[in-house]
């Protein structure tokens, strides 16, 4: 896939929320891996369910709100998608994420925490959903170093002040050592470092993994729907620009250790730094 975001900043890497209204552009990106993405996630589907499904009691009303948001925005853009017939006995939040490219969480206010109600996450980066299900966003976010402590109270008010027909998309990103879609905290934990990985052929073994995440109200309801979208990049052609290549040159250089240990980075730090850093010249 062609690079289709770079969401570095010129300055030193820092944990940020880096909001962004949406305005005049869908919240679905649908592009020439659509089919391909698709018959993955229906292969995890049935691989492994409960790795990818998630649900808590009382959320099927909310679920079928999405189902007919998705459906809704599919219908401005691609008739053809948003048409197709569905499975009649399958969550409602499956036969959505069976729709689009992206995962599909639906946040739910409890008390004074928001929790995950329910998703459908077939490509995770790095996270374990069956243990994420009722559990409060500070919950989640536990394994990010520093985020809680830095961001993680901005965090809690943009939930509660986000307003009905407002949408906003944020960024994460990272560098892995596999393009797969679908990259469970237990799935990347087996995987050993990968010896083949060499200068030679770094900008083909590497990919630059993308996470546009998006998120809006339900209408009527405290619900808070939380997309994510996975584009993977080989690292050549990030750094084709040196302009590009300084850029993340220096997020490497001043991202602490802990984060680059939690991006997986670590693993190639040597080998992606001195590639980058030919690049950047």
């Amino acid at each position: 896939m062609s690079l289709r975001y770079f969401p570095l900043e010129t300055t030193d890497y820092r944990l940020t929320m880096g909001l962004k209204a949406l305005k005049d552009r869908s919240w679905l990106e649908v592009d020439t891996n659509y089919s391909q993405d698709i018959a993955e996630k229906q292969r995890l589907l049935a691989a492994h369910p409960d790795s990818v499904y998630g649900e808590t009691d009382g959320t099927y009303a909310a679920q079928r709100h999405i189902l007919e948001l998705v459906q809704t925005e599919l219908t401005n853009f691609r008739t053809d998608i948003s048409k197709r017939s569905l499975h009649p006995t399958e969550p409602p939040l499956i036969a959505a994420a069976k729709l689009v490219q992206e995962d599909l969480v639906l946040m739910r206010k409890q008390g004074t925490d928001y929790v995950l109600a329910a998703a459908c996450v077939c490509f995770p980066t790095g996270w374990n959903l069956i243990e994420k299900v009722g559990q409060t966003i500070r919950h989640i976010h536990r394994p990010v170093p520093g985020l809680n402590n830095q961001i993680g109270m901005s965090i809690d008010k943009f939930f509660d002040r986000l307003k009905p027909g407002r949408i906003v998309e944020r960024f994460n990103w990272g560098l892995y050592d596999s393009a797969a879609l679908f990259q469970a905290g237990w799935w990347r934990a087996e995987r050993p470092v990968n010896r083949a990985i060499s200068p030679e052929n770094i900008g083909e073994k590497i990919h630059f993994r993308v996470e546009r995440q998006t998120l809006q109200r339900l209408a009527d309801t405290p619900d808070i729907l939380f997309s994510i979208r996975i584009f993977n990049t080989p690292l050549a052609e990030v750094v084709e620009t040196p302009e590009r290549a300084a850029q993340l040159d220096h997020a490497l250089r001043t991202m602490p250790k802990d984060m680059l240990e939690y991006k997986s980075i670590r693993r190639y730090e040597g080998l992606i730094q001195d590639y980058v850093s030919q690049a950047s010249r």
